[in-house]
């Protein structure tokens, strides 16, 4: 389990970077909120495109078309026990959105992707792939509207816009070329391989640039913080492994990956999408922080249940 720790560990580091460069000042607000513009608007559109890029096999398609379903499934069990948990821990109207964004989502592109490949090679790569285009559709659609909603905005988002953005549209564009096998001229695949190499690390460091607006002994406070970790990091995944072996007798891949998925922590999309409505940021950045750090711990646990 030494690849999760060293992955885990690195992704922690460079938030650390960004704390350090948000408290040196030399990233403002309005350049904090460009490069979270710049993420949302390319980067991570290239990224979702490029995970795609690869031959086309009949097994591992039938596979994905499995695991699609079954992540949707995933998804919208884990809004049911958002649901719950807010409610049960009478949580207010403007966190509300936080914690059901987290229930539902987790990292599974910037970690999930490695790790899939490290742990159930080339096939666990794909069907990663496959989950994160269902997880960031629902990110950049369902989940906008959950982080928006009881926050006054000058600009709502509208149903429009939350569908038709460049994250779904990469979607459906990356979903075509797999299918058709369409290949992009050598220099374009080059290009867009450089962008997207630059998304996860870049992501984590606006992190911690939006974790650098905040008191650093506030980071370690809020019962809400700690609350919504043990949430995303203990309980999603102790139910979906009892879930998987109940249903399958025990875990094989495509069960492992999404055992993966349910352990990963919180995704950095939570602070990038509120940064760029200019929005409240510090629990969900708080949450970022909390559940990287955490899941050193709780991640390889889960993943020796799960192999």
């Amino acid at each position: 389990m030494s690849v999760i720790i060293q992955s885990v560990t690195v992704l922690f580091l460079l938030i650390a970077l960004g704390y350090y460069l948000g408290k040196r000042k030399m990233f403002g607000s309005e350049s904090l909120s460009q490069l979270s513009d710049f993420l949302v608007r390319v980067a991570l559109p290239v990224t979702v495109f490029n995970s795609m890029q690869m031959d086309f096999d009949p097994q591992l398609a039938a596979g994905g078309i499995k695991i699609f379903f079954v992540t949707i499934l995933f998804h919208l069990a884990s809004l049911g026990l958002g649901l719950a948990a807010a409610r049960v821990f009478k949580i207010s109207a403007r966190e509300k959105g936080v914690w059901l964004f987290v229930c539902m989502f987790s990292n599974n592109g910037f970690m999930g992707f490695p790790l899939a490949s490290a742990i159930y090679g080339n096939e666990g790569m794909f069907l990663m792939s496959i989950a994160n285009v269902v997880s960031n559709f629902l990110i950049f659609s369902l989940g906008v509207y959950f982080l928006t909603k009881g926050h006054d905005l000058k600009a709502k988002p509208g149903m429009k816009k939350m569908i038709f953005n460049n994250i779904n549209i990469a979607v459906v564009l990356g979903l075509i070329s797999y299918a058709g096998q369409l290949r992009l001229p050598a220099v374009l695949t080059e290009t867009l391989g450089y962008i997207g190499n630059i998304t996860s690390g870049l992501s984590m460091i606006v992190v911690g640039l939006s974790l650098a607006k905040m008191d650093a002994r506030k980071m370690f406070q809020g019962r809400s913080a700690y609350l919504l970790s043990a949430m995303r990091l203990i309980v999603v995944p102790a139910l979906t492994v009892l879930l998987c072996r109940g249903l399958t007798g025990g875990v094989n891949i495509m069960t492992g990956v999404i055992v993966l998925m349910s352990a990963l922590p919180s995704p950095s999309s939570v602070t990038i999408i509120s940064e760029q409505y200019h929005i409240e940021t510090e629990l969900g950045s708080k949450i970022v922080f909390l559940s990287t750090l955490f899941c050193l711990i709780t991640l390889p646990l889960f993943m020796i249940l799960a192999v």
